[in-house]
């Protein structure tokens, strides 16, 4: 635990110490923020001004009687799938050639993110695409396999999951570089990992778990917060929960671009066999690490 925890940190730290130079990228997190906000505020509204019509009333009555294993509800979770995950995958390819640009010692443009970004459009619509159903799939077969093999069944969705995510790494940063398409650039994200770290690879911890350990304390100091409020309950609450839900977005959004930052860092090294300036070598090399060693 203790090291991952050392890594976690030294990630975190190099990562810190680019966007340290350049925080205005912590912009692009905040937009794919707001954005997805909006998607929900617009799914609420849209939703509130249709159940006060008489059509919305009847729709409204239909999807009361919607069993969840019927296929309109798959639809709908998948737009809502692919909805979320081209508004994270847009601004995260905007991100990462920003800090492409960073690491070449230019300063970096959020308009030239954004450009770059609406340039790959086809591209991070094909990966939403791609993503969206491998989500809502890989959501199915967890469900399944929990309901047949109870904890077990937990653990082996949780590694399909897991086994996902590693292969498809570098699959942003090689949207932006090469401006291929989803498939294409799941076998070269693949293959960069293969190649750099071997064919059996675990993950040497990172931004996750430093991330659990950073929102301990918010969840800390909300609990004794109520523990100690007494007849005052109502004012706690009104005051903690903004601040509770401030502090985990706060968190988020500097994570998020530290995430992408040693991501863009990681994929320089891997493809080109040489440490961008601001991180450590075996830091980069133990991001992975092949079981044969």
């Amino acid at each position: 635990m203790f090291e991952r925890i050392r890594r976690g940190w030294g990630i975190a730290k190099a990562s810190w110490s680019v966007l340290k130079l350049h925080p205005k990228l912590l912009v692009l997190p905040v937009l794919s923020g707001a954005v997805f906000v909006l998607l929900i505020a617009s799914i609420g509204v849209a939703v509130f001004a249709g159940a006060t019509t008489h059509l919305g009333q009847q729709l409204l009555d239909l999807m009361g009687n919607v069993r969840f294993d019927q296929p309109v509800v798959y639809g709908l979770l998948f737009a809502f799938y692919f909805a979320c995950a081209f508004i994270a995958i847009f601004f995260n390819a905007a991100l990462v050639f920003c800090a492409l640009e960073a690491f070449a010692g230019r300063t970096p443009s959020l308009r030239g993110g954004l450009v770059t970004a609406c340039g790959r459009l086809p591209q991070i619509l094909g990966w939403a695409l791609v993503s969206a159903t491998v989500g809502l799939v890989l959501n199915f077969v967890q469900e399944t396999l929990r309901d047949r093999l109870a904890f077990l069944g937990s653990i082996l969705g949780g590694l399909l999951e897991f086994a996902w995510a590693v292969v498809t790494y570098f699959v942003v940063p090689v949207l932006v570089v090469d401006g291929v398409g989803p498939v294409e650039a799941v076998k070269r994200s693949a293959g960069i990992l293969k190649r750099t770290w071997g064919e059996s690879l675990v993950v040497e911890g990172g931004l996750g778990f430093i991330s659990f350990l950073l929102v301990l304390p918010g969840f800390l100091v909300f609990g004794l917060g109520i523990a100690a409020a007494g007849d005052n309950l109502g004012i706690v609450l009104a005051v903690l929960v903004p601040a509770l839900i401030l502090y985990i977005l706060t968190l988020s959004v500097v994570l998020g671009a530290l995430g992408a930052i040693f991501r863009t860092g990681t994929y320089i090294y891997a493809t080109t066999g040489t440490a961008p300036s601001a991180f450590d070598p075996a830091l980069l090399q133990g991001a992975f690490r092949s079981k044969k060693r």
